[in-house]
């Protein structure tokens, strides 16, 4: 299997390096579904690049660090690449966390479970939520709200390397070190769902909501 993370790496690299880092040499260099994530993850990473030299302190400071940290989380993940998708769309349909949640939760036709929604929705882009057990109502509900069909958001959260869930590899950690919250509307300022409002009770009998994120 190709190595994506690798590859994006490199091509970051280049691309602040100053060459031309024409980003079909490193398409080339993947097929299929692999190419497929790295055509989408460097047209992310285009969409917010700092339009200068290298500079690994520009780097930290600039808004593409949250960037780094989420190509990280959906390769070594459960959630394929939502962290990395996700994020960007809601960015592209200019909608906060919070109003995305609300937004759901009501086309999910669960207006009062709109904190167990808003952790579950949490965990898909922290690459938390094992993608599987996501069921297309969700899919369908939010590809509705953020101009995506629930097969492609499918496609997206399936496993992106050999075993993910695991703890990334040093070089990853490396390339996400210095990863802080993106502020672009407003998720800095916008502390995650408790944990609780997904599961209080470990014993107590899973509900819609449960089955709908987690199957079952």
């Amino acid at each position: 299997m190709t190595d994506v993370h690798a590859l994006l790496e490199e091509y970051i690299a280049a691309h602040q390096g100053g060459g031309e880092a024409d980003p079909r040499e490193w398409l080339g260099r993947a097929e299929g579904r692999d190419r497929a994530v790295l055509e989408g993850l460097i047209d992310a990473y285009l969409a917010r690049a700092p339009m200068r030299a290298w500079d690994p302190d520009g780097f930290r400071e600039s808004g593409l660090a949250p960037f780094a940290e989420q190509v990280t989380t959906a390769l070594h993940g459960r959630s394929g690449a939502w962290p990395a998708l996700l994020p960007r769309l809601r960015d592209r349909a200019a909608l906060r966390r919070a109003e995305l949640i609300e937004r759901l939760a009501a086309a999910l036709g669960a207006q009062d479970r709109q904190d167990k929604v808003g952790s579950y929705y949490h965990e898909m882009e922290q690459g938390l939520l094992p993608s599987e057990g996501v069921d297309d109502k969700v899919l369908a509900a939010l590809g509705s709200i953020l101009g995506q069909s629930a097969e492609s958001l499918r496609r997206a959260g399936r496993s992106l390397l050999p075993g993910a869930g695991e703890p990334p590899a040093a070089s990853a950690q490396a390339f996400a070190r210095h990863a802080s919250p993106d502020p672009a509307y407003g998720d800095a300022s916008e502390p995650p769902p408790a944990r609780g409002a997904v599961s209080p009770d470990p014993d107590a009998e899973p509900d819609e909501i449960d089955r709908l994120f987690r199957g079952g």
